[in-house]
């Protein structure tokens, strides 16, 4: 079943499928033979997000899949707080590339952004021989010491645009009633504010955004990994003791979050590689795909030597 609205990329099929007790959306193309790749989209984006490094990736031999994560773009929409933390959403990616047999049981390359990420790193830490390496952008790693340090609520904080959009969701009721309506205003916002040049989004991309950043539903949706947030900390804070082994190459926009991934991901993980994009805010995929595409291919080359 394909999404009627879903935009084309050239290569790739969009489809969906039914995993467990959702629907979820996925672009898939690339070498079937090839090495697996799975692109896992953040707040405010969606698999669409990725559409200018999916082809980067299909011409160099890759299989890549790229799927909606619950709450996002086609995949379904359900409402409450069960199914958008960490654990729940790397099991349910998990399903899917099982169902799917995506990379036919070799180990994959899980390639997260923002609020994608925490669940790949719990995957990975998790099912260690399913992961050959792990790339984590821009986004805390869902410990309660660094989320202290990264949504200060000072005057002087919130002048510099404190992470305000941590703490909204989890009221009842006003979510709902501040940003339906003005969806476009509230995308444009953030886009303006994150990235390092203006229009670094393009329309179109917007545009397919705000197509299903929609109404209550929509809303919600994408709101769902920010409500389940304290059980994410609480999944993910015991990697504190029992860190990571598998590679990880963490990256951060210059102007964004920069080095500071690479701190917060050092606290979970002991084989780190860190990387700063020049020039580039916090939507690394979509601001700076090529230099993001070379940073992997080295970090690829190295660890699957």
């Amino acid at each position: 079943m394909v999404p009627m609205d879903a935009p084309e990329i050239t290569g790739f099929r969009s489809e969906t499928a039914k995993v467990r007790d959702v629907r979820l959306h996925f672009w898939v193309g690339g070498d079937p033979g090839g090495t697996p790749v799975l692109l896992w989209h953040g707040f405010l984006g969606t698999a669409y997000s990725w559409y200018k490094v999916m082809p980067l990736l299909a011409e160099a031999g890759y299989s890549v899949l790229v799927p909606d994560m619950r709450g996002y773009g086609d995949s379904d929409k359900p409402a409450g707080v069960e199914g958008y933390d960490a654990r729940a959403l790397a099991q349910e990616f998990r399903a899917l590339v099982q169902q799917l047999r995506f990379g036919g049981g070799r180990k994959l390359l899980l390639v997260a952004h923002d609020m994608g990420a925490p669940p790949a790193l719990l995957w990975a830490a998790e099912h260690p021989e399913e992961v050959a390496g792990l790339v984590y952008m821009e986004v805390p790693t869902m410990l309660e010491e660094f989320l202290a340090k990264t949504i200060v609520y000072t005057p002087e904080a919130m002048a510099k645009g404190s992470m305000w959009w941590w703490i909204l969701p989890l009221a009842p009721g006003v979510p709902e009633r501040l940003i339906v309506g003005k969806e476009r205003e509230f995308l444009t916002w953030f886009y303006d504010g994150a990235t390092a040049e203006r229009n670094s989004i393009s329309e179109a991309a917007l545009q397919e955004t705000l197509r299903t950043f929609q109404g209550v539903e929509g809303v919600l949706g994408a709101l769902g990994v920010y409500r389940a947030a304290f059980v994410t900390i609480a999944q993910t804070t015991p990697l504190t003791k029992h860190k990571l082994k598998t590679p990880v190459l963490a990256i951060g926009g210059e102007k964004a979050l920069a080095a500071k991934v690479a701190e917060m991901v050092g606290a979970v993980a002991e084989n780190v590689t860190a990387e700063t994009i020049a020039s580039c805010g916090h939507f690394i995929p979509e601001e700076r795909p090529e230099e993001f595409f070379n940073l992997f291919q080295h970090f690829v080359s190295r660890i699957l030597a």
